[in-house]
């Protein structure tokens, strides 16, 4: 068995590979698959992740308890995640996306903080500064209209993604001896049943999408390695770090990602609205990080 700075150092390296990874997908999304109905990209991407993940799946000795549980996480994670931030880039340019995946970190860490009923005030100041940095990046005042829609989209794909990773991180100190790669294909099952059930009920595919070869090959870039192996490496980090390293990993694509989008999809935003408010949205951050525990994380 591997010792616990071994396992540290493995957890850290999965969420900096995934951070290089996921750093493209603004951009790659909003240039690429333009048009498309985000429904439909997410749809896709999940099928073509749970497709890699299929031959590793072993529940035979799970429980149905255990087997909703770990599609339940996936759903939350993976598909209300999915609907709300596929949906986002209809109302905002890919770089804003990208911007506003900040707040994930300062959702992990209050969710963490609550299932440990350690709540503190300063997380409410934290929430506000960053919603506060948003405001001042948009340099309008009060965001209104399709930038509102698309900021309070961002928030729930924000809150939907850092619950998923907090839930499997508890899920997994609780089942130890389970291999991540054992049941990861049970989380894009939870992911594709809720992302279906939106397209049923929301999209009207009139006509059907018929996405070029290339955005066919996009599409399956970003199933295989941005959701596959993306997800799988980042529940797996999330589970083996201490949940401040994971809370500031959530960080990490947003500089990279918000640079990659811009030049990709030659945007040109206000770089002094930009700062100001990505330097706000910093402080509520550093205000919001959780701070050094003698407890085990």
């Amino acid at each position: 068995m591997k010792s616990a700075p071994s396992q540290t150092a493995l957890g850290t390296g999965a969420l900096l590979l995934v951070t290089l990874i996921w750093a493209f997908s603004f951009g790659i999304i909003g240039k690429a698959l333009a048009g498309l109905d985000p429904l439909f990209i997410g749809t896709v991407r999940l099928v073509v992740a749970g497709v890699c993940f299929a031959p590793f799946l072993r529940i035979g000795q799970r429980s149905w308890a255990q087997k909703f549980e770990l599609a339940a996480i996936g759903a939350l994670q993976f598909g209300v995640m999915y609907v709300s931030y596929l949906s986002a880039f209809r109302f905002l340019e890919a770089w804003q996306v990208a911007l506003f995946s900040v707040l994930t970190p300062l959702w992990v860490t209050v969710l963490d903080a609550a299932l440990r009923r350690q709540f503190k005030l300063r997380f409410f100041a934290a929430a506000f500064l960053s919603v506060v940095g948003a405001v001042f990046i948009e340099a309008q005042g009060v965001p209104q209209g399709e930038f509102l829609t698309g900021f309070l989209l961002m928030q729930l794909s924000n809150l939907a993604f850092a619950g998923g990773q907090v839930w499997f991180r508890q899920w997994k100190f609780r089942n130890p001896e389970t291999r991540e790669k054992d049941v990861f294909a049970l989380l894009y099952v939870g992911g594709l049943a809720f992302t279906v059930l939106m397209a049923l009920i929301f999209a009207s595919y009139t006509p059907f999408p018929q996405p070029t070869l290339a955005q066919w090959a996009v599409l399956l870039y970003l199933g295989v390695v941005a959701s596959g192996i993306g997800f799988f490496l980042w529940n797996f980090g999330a589970s083996r770090v201490s949940a401040g390293f994971l809370a500031a990993s959530n960080n990490l694509v947003v500089p990279f990602g918000v640079l990659i989008a811009i030049v990709l999809n030659k945007s040109e935003p206000n770089w002094a609205t930009l700062a100001l408010g990505s330097i706000l949205i910093v402080c509520g951050l550093l205000i919001g990080r959780k701070r050094r525990s003698t407890q085990a994380a």
